[in-house]
């Protein structure tokens, strides 16, 4: 790995020194007109316009900043999903997008859920933030994302990815990435639309979703609504715990989905409401698999009141206010005697949040962001149930957090420095500082980013902490490296390198002697110091002939500890369940005015996971051998006036998916879907008549 740092570094070093040689007379790039002199700005042509390419690198990415940036200003490692790129690639749920981002993998977890690790590191307990239209995805109980058949995806406008750590914006809940999706409003919707999913496997039904959009914007007000309703399964192949037992997950993994998204913007305030409905059946519960399948159900609500004033061109003010109602991992019932592990489980999580910042613009090189966020957790356990920790019913917790950033445009690279100090009632304090400079020669670009982040502790970490120890919060430090290049009007190419350190991380720790008293199990800081580092690759071509995209990740942990959970003896190198190598290939051809078809290409390294016990408990390790899946999807743009339709198959060769776990608590591998069929429809009934401010 040293090697291929060594490698990497001089590559990157020849970038910067050729546009230095070059900086005098450096070619124009069109693609970002805020770095062109008046005089170069005279010379270009009025009737030039920007390509599909260009006009997605100089978009405004507001994940990555206070203030919203050019993607190759701002001061994170930044992928952009379009639109288009959405609807192209077929993607059948959020799963299929999220193979599209370098370094995300899924994994199981338990009771069915399967969720993210990120650059070798299991990531799903606060460790990645997941945004809609700006509000905070992640349950608040554990602070958790559940993939597969859910979140819509017909009526998204764009994801963005910070890839790296967003705490010193979005505090503890953003420590090694931010995934930022953003819908339609009014204006773009301009109408009513419908949207269908069916998809089948050789064994049952695997997706059937519909989705409704509709929206408008009449002067000074704007309103857009999207609504899903679906079910789906995990798999319709067979579970096979650790020892042995199995049963058909065909029928016993049923996913059904309830959405609504509703946005209301009048002037400059803006009123947004979420409602979630997660519901699941599951059968393979936390080591062995159930006699019979149970529900396992995640609920939320969402709502946001946001007023933005622009006082004057350089300066203004902003303000939120937001609730979120969680209730995660539900089982309201009692199971059979023989299925004991799993039991009633209910609790219902409210977060509220206020945010105040101001943005001034004091000189044309500088800005200034500040503000105060504070966040209050108020859960409540019904039914008679406790919190274990606390031994009552209902707890409570304050986190407050001022916040700054400067961006600072000099003769030599624009520099962003910003920090966030969160003061915590349940783990204390947390600093996190980050550092960006972005330096472009002509066609060349490069970032040095330098970010602290943190994990906080949940509020069912904090309960079940072992030992009743309190939680420190979770630690990172990372260091990246990117360089990029605009090789035509139609290519992009980037590389970066990164670097992760981890110290306090928050692991689920199981005691394995035999003569622990009471229970044995809990949340504990692990005393390692953990991390990964690695490359990330992104390909990007797009023009009228349709989009190519190839996507490479890579990580190793040789360089660093590793905790017990996750460690793999058999390769110092590599974490448990999660492959070192990644790549993506998806290639849009256009045939014709209106058609085009997609072939996409997945490829996972080498992996490792536990899937039986022996006849002394102990757990044994497997290989996973490297594996490739092939899709296909072909569509038609208008197969009438405002219809659209496509048809594809996933998984051609029918490999057989399974999702690793990525810490060692005795899950045996949880399979996916095998090769589906599937069918999209998609009708539009536009508002033909328009004010004329639209």
């Amino acid at each position: 790995m040293n090697r291929i740092f060594i490698f990497l570094m001089s590559l990157l070093l020849v970038h910067v020194s050729f546009g230095q040689e070059n900086e005098t007379k450096p070619a124009l790039d069109t693609a970002d007109l805020s770095n062109l002199s008046i005089e170069e700005l005279s010379k270009l042509k009025s009737r030039y316009v920007a390509t599909d390419m260009e006009k997605s690198i100089i978009q405004a990415i507001g994940a990555a900043s206070h203030k919203p940036l050019p993607l190759r200003k701002t001061p994170s490692i930044v992928s952009v999903i379009m639109e288009d790129e959405i609807e192209k690639s077929g993607a059948r749920d959020f799963i299929d997008l999220l193979k599209l981002i370098p370094g995300v993998e899924l994994n199981v977890d338990v009771e069915g859920v399967v969720a993210l690790s990120f650059r070798g590191m299991w990531a799903n307990e606060g460790n990645i933030l997941l945004q809609i239209d700006g509000q905070e995805v992640n349950e608040t109980a554990f602070a958790g994302l559940q993939f597969g058949n859910h979140y819509p995806i017909t009526q998204i406008k764009k994801i963005e990815i910070i890839r790296g750590p967003g705490s010193a914006i979005y505090g503890g809940f953003a420590e090694y990435a931010v995934i930022n999706v953003v819908t339609k409003c009014g204006k773009e919707i301009d109408g009513i639309t419908g949207n269908l999913l069916a998809g089948q496997t050789g064994n049952g039904f695997a997706h059937q979703n519909v989705s409704v959009a509709a929206g408008r914007k009449v002067n000074d007000f704007s309103y857009s609504i999207h609504a899903l309703a679906g079910r789906g399964q995990r798999s319709t192949d067979i579970y096979r715990d650790v020892h042995d037992k199995t049963y058909d997950m065909n029928g016993n993994s049923s996913i059904r989905n309830g959405f609504l998204d509703v946005k209301l913007a009048y002037n400059n305030l803006s009123f947004l409401f979420i409602y979630d409905n997660y519901a699941t059946e599951i059968r393979d519960g936390y080591v062995g698999a159930l006699t019979k399948t149970y529900p396992c159900n995640f609920t939320s609500y969402m709502s946001e009141v946001k007023y933005k004033k622009e006082w004057s061109p350089k300066f203004q003010f902003q303000t939120k206010l937001s609730w979120k109602r969680t209730l995660p991992w539900e089982f309201e019932g009692q199971p059979a005697p023989i299925d004991s592990s799993y039991g009633h489980y209910k609790i219902i999580a409210d977060r509220y949040r206020a945010n105040v910042n101001v943005s001034w613009d004091p000189v044309s090189w500088l800005n200034g962001v500040a503000g105060v966020e504070g966040l209050l957790d108020n859960a409540y356990k019904p039914d008679g149930q406790l919190f274990k920790a606390d031994s009552t019913a209902r707890v409570n917790y304050f986190n407050y957090a001022p916040f700054i950033q400067l961006l600072m445009k000099t003769r030599f690279a624009n520099v962003t420095l910003g920090a966030r100090y969160d003061v915590s009632s349940a783990f204390g304090s947390a600093f996190n500082p980050r550092l960006g400079i972005t330096r472009k020669f002509g066609r060349f670009n490069f970032k040095l980013l330098y970010a602290a982040s943190f994990r906080a502790p949940s509020i069912e970490d904090i309960q079940y902490s072992l030992n009743k120890v309190m939680l420190n919060p979770e630690q990172s430090k990372t260091l990246e490296f990117e360089t990029s290049v605009k090789l035509t009007k139609d290519m992009f190419l980037s590389v970066n390198i990164f670097d992760v350190t981890t110290k306090n991380a928050i692991r689920y720790f199981v005691r394995m002697d035999s003569s622990n008293n009471g229970d044995p199990n809990g949340y504990r800081n692990t005393r390692n110091v953990i991390g990964s580092q690695g490359v990330e690759f992104e390909y990007k071509y797009k023009s009228s002939f349709g989009f190519i995209n190839f996507l490479y990740s890579y990580y190793t942990i040789g360089n660093k500890k590793c905790d017990s959970a996750n460690a793999v003896v058999a390769n110092r190198n590599s974490t448990l369940g999660i492959a070192q190598s990644k790549f993506t290939f998806m290639a849009s051809i256009n045939a014709g005015k209106y058609l085009f078809i997609t072939p996409s290409v997945n490829f996972l390294g080498k992996r490792y996971g536990y899937t039986h016990v022996d006849g002394l408990g102990n757990a044994i390790l497997s290989v996973f051998q490297p594996q490739m899946t092939f899709n296909l999807y072909a569509g038609c743009e208008r197969l009438l006036k405002n219809a659209s339709f496509g048809v594809g198959v996933n998984n051609i060769t029918d490999e057989r998916i399974v999702y690793l776990q990525a810490y060692n608590s005795m899950h045996a591998p949880l399979p996916g879907l095998g090769r589906e069929f599937y069918l999209k429809l998609n009708y539009n009934f536009p508002f033909h008549s328009k004010s004329k401010s639209d």
